[in-house]
């Protein structure tokens, strides 16, 4: 069999999920004896400047995948800039507004121009994530041979008649979790395409020390970790501000730790009780896993998140937005932590863990039994065989 995933960046310098996701999936699946070709643009990844081509275009082998960049399009940075703007406000683009979106939104001809070519060439040509170009355009040429993985939030990009059409044209859908495929459905009706519930793969061998992670950062207080992008996209803000009202509410030494890129403002009365390390590296963030009592994930907008899991398998249980359906559905499933909807029942829900250690662990370890049970890579390898590539 052979497969090609197509993604507008790949390579271990592409920050984000799907990025992350999509690279890890091809490489194990690889590894299982699947001819696997990676078809993807010489950008970098969304963070840096991707109207610029990062690597060279051409043929590359690694990590037992045929690695295939194409040229990027030069375009108008400013006009996407204006446009992208609409949809984040929630305003509603004219029919040739969203066709120059698209068209602004990372493509690259010469990609194109091998599918047109080249698509039949593979059994199955699998689209991550949802909202590029390279996704709405590329799935054009070969909608038989097409596997969506979209990687969906609820957001303005997915109101898009253009996406809209990506998801009914699509041969076979994969969702990460329940929600998202009732997102999906709520958004798009009834999905011709077969529908497959197959989850994210997690590396579960992560090994952490709470006590090194103290050590190194001298924090001797309890904490609350988030890890993760610190900006209003991820709702960071509203984690802020409500720990601080938690603080002025209650005596004790908790602290909020925050780790990973970027930066939101932290009241000066708060510059104690709320630390922000930074970026930190890889083996210092699975520590303060170990070594938080709480981990929160406060984004409104997630289609798994992967930083929950690597929590659980700490054994540290999760506070999560009650208005994010995918991590509200993670929590319920697994009883691995509880959820919030506004101030006061964050308060309640942080007071409760904070005063109920026992509870606190047990919740820590029904997660991590979870992520073994559900997310681990020999089992979401085995789901694509058998149900996603499978005839």
């Amino acid at each position: 069999m052979k497969i090609a995933f197509v993604s507008p960046f790949f390579g271990t310098e592409a920050a984000g999920g799907a990025e992350s996701e999509c690279r890890n999936t091809a490489i194990r699946l690889a590894a299982s004896g699947i001819n696997v070709e990676i078809l993807t643009t010489c950008a970098r990844d969304i963070h840096h400047n991707w109207n610029m081509n990062y690597y060279a275009q051409g043929v590359a082998r690694e990590d037992g995948l045929t690695i295939r960049r194409f040229r990027t399009e030069h375009v108008n940075l400013e006009g996407f800039d204006a446009l992208n703007k609409k949809i984040i406000q929630g305003v509603k683009l004219s029919e040739e507004e969203e066709r120059l979106f698209m068209a602004l939104y990372v493509n690259s001809l010469d990609l194109y121009r091998y599918l047109s070519a080249h698509g039949n060439d593979h059994d199955w040509i699998c689209f991550i994530p949802y909202l590029f170009g390279t996704t709405v355009y590329g799935s054009l040429f070969n909608p038989a041979r097409t596997i969506l993985i979209p990687c969906l939030h609820d957001e303005g990009y997915a109101r898009l008649q253009a996406v809209k059409e990506l998801f009914h044209r699509s041969a076979r859908i994969v969702f990460h979790v329940n929600a998202e495929r009732e997102l999906a459905q709520r958004l798009y009706g009834d999905l011709p395409g077969r529908i497959l519930m197959i989850g994210e793969g997690i590396d579960t061998d992560l090994l952490s020390d709470a006590d090194r992670f103290r050590a190194r950062y001298n924090i001797s207080s309890p904490f609350v970790l988030y890890a993760g992008r610190k900006d209003e996209s991820k709702n960071v803000h509203t984690l802020i501000r409500y720990f601080t009202a938690y603080k002025e509410a209650h005596q004790g030494d908790l602290k909020l730790v925050l780790v990973g890129p970027a930066s939101l403002p932290i009241p000066e009365r708060m510059k104690d009780e709320i630390l922000d390390l930074g970026f930190v590296p890889h083996q210092d963030r699975n520590d303060a896993y170990s070594a938080a009592t709480v981990f929160c994930q406060p984004s409104l907008n997630e289609s798994f998140s992967i930083v929950m899991m690597e929590s659980w398998l700490c054994k540290t249980p999760c506070l999560v937005s009650g208005k994010c359906a995918v991590t509200r559905e993670h929590v319920v499933r697994s009883g691995g932590g509880l959820y919030f909807d506004n101030y006061a029942d964050f308060d309640g829900c942080l007071t409760y863990l904070m005063e109920q250690p026992d509870m606190r662990n047990r919740m820590g370890l029904a997660g991590r039994e979870y992520v073994l049970s559900q997310f681990a890579w020999d089992t979401i390898i085995s789901r694509y065989i058998r149900e996603v590539l499978a005839d």
